[in-house]
C-alpha cells in the first residue's frame, strides 16, 4: 500500500525521471567470450548453472572472464577440492515470467546446483507481488528436480547511482517488497536465498551506475561462493 500511494502521488514525476534515466544511462553490451568454462581441477565435476537477468550476461564487463561465472567458481573450486564447470545463461531485460518460457540452455549433463539471479525489470516493470510469488513457486517447481536451486536477492535499487531521487528511493522501495517476497518463498519452499552484500562503493558499480564492475562481480561472486559453502558444504569448514 506504502509503494502505491507513493507512485500515485508522485507519477508524473517518476514517469518523467523514468524516461530521462532511459535516455540518459548508457547502454551497456553483454560480456564477449564463452558462457561457460571450467575452473580448476579434481573429480567430480561440479556443475554450476547461472541463470537470469543482465549480471549474469556480463553487463558492465567487457568479456566473461570478469563476469560473475568464474568469480564464482574458482573459490568454490578451492573449497570443495572439485573442478567446477560454469554456465552462465543470462539475458539483459528478462523478466521472471519470460524465464519461465525458456528451457534450461543445453549442456552434456545436468547442473549439480542452478542459481537464479532476478528481480530488477521485475521491479522497474511494476510486477505485481502475487504474480511474482506464483512465478517462483512455478520456476521451483521446474527446476528442482533437475539440480539444487538457490537464489540471490532482488538487489537493493535504491542504492543503484543511476537513478535520480525521487525516483531511486520509490524504485529501491518496491524492490525491497519483490525481495522480501523472495526470502519468503524461499524459507517456504527450503530453497537457499544468498545475500552477496553492498555493491554501494562506486569501484564496484560499472559505468552506467547500474551493473556490477569487474571489481564488484569478483566482490560478488566471493560472497556468493562463501554462501554456497556454507549452505551446501557445511562439513568442510574447518578444512
Amino acid at each position: 500500500m506504502r509503494f502505491w500511494l507513493l507512485f500515485a502521488l508522485l507519477a508524473p514525476w517518476l514517469l518523467y525521471q523514468a524516461r530521462r534515466t532511459r535516455r540518459d544511462t548508457p547502454r551497456l553490451p553483454d560480456a564477449d567470450g564463452p558462457q561457460q568454462a571450467t575452473s580448476g581441477t579434481g573429480e567430480p565435476t561440479l556443475r554450476l548453472l547461472i541463470i537470469g537477468e543482465s549480471p549474469v550476461a556480463g553487463v558492465g564487463v567487457t568479456h566473461q572472464h570478469d563476469g560473475l561465472g568464474p568469480a564464482i567458481a574458482t573459490p568454490l573450486s578451492h573449497h570443495t577440492g572439485r573442478a567446477v564447470h560454469w554456465h552462465c545463461h543470462g539475458t539483459n531485460g528478462l523478466r521472471l515470467h519470460g524465464l519461465l518460457a525458456q528451457p534450461l540452455p543445453a549442456d552434456d549433463t545436468a547442473p549439480d546446483l542452478i542459481l537464479v539471479m532476478m528481480g530488477v525489470n521485475d521491479t522497474t516493470a511494476l510486477t505485481p507481488l502475487q504474480r511474482w510469488r506464483a512465478d517462483l513457486h512455478a520456476l521451483i517447481r521446474t527446476l528442482t528436480p533437475h539440480a539444487s536451486v538457490c537464489f540471490t536477492p532482488v538487489p537493493p535499487m535504491s542504492r543503484f547511482t543511476a537513478l535520480p531521487k525521487p525516483l531511486r528511493y520509490v524504485i529501491g522501495l518496491r524492490a525491497r517488497q519483490l525481495d522480501q517476497a523472495l526470502q519468503d518463498v524461499c524459507r517456504d519452499t527450503g530453497c537457499p536465498y544468498l545475500p552477496y552484500g553492498d555493491l554501494a562503493h562506486p569501484d564496484l558499480l560499472a559505468e552506467d551506475g547500474y551493473h556490477p564492475s569487474a571489481t564488484g562481480y569478483q566482490a560478488m561472486g566471493t560472497a556468493l561462493a562463501r554462501r554456497l559453502i556454507e549452505k551446501l558444504f557445511p562439513l568442510r569448514q574447518s578444512d
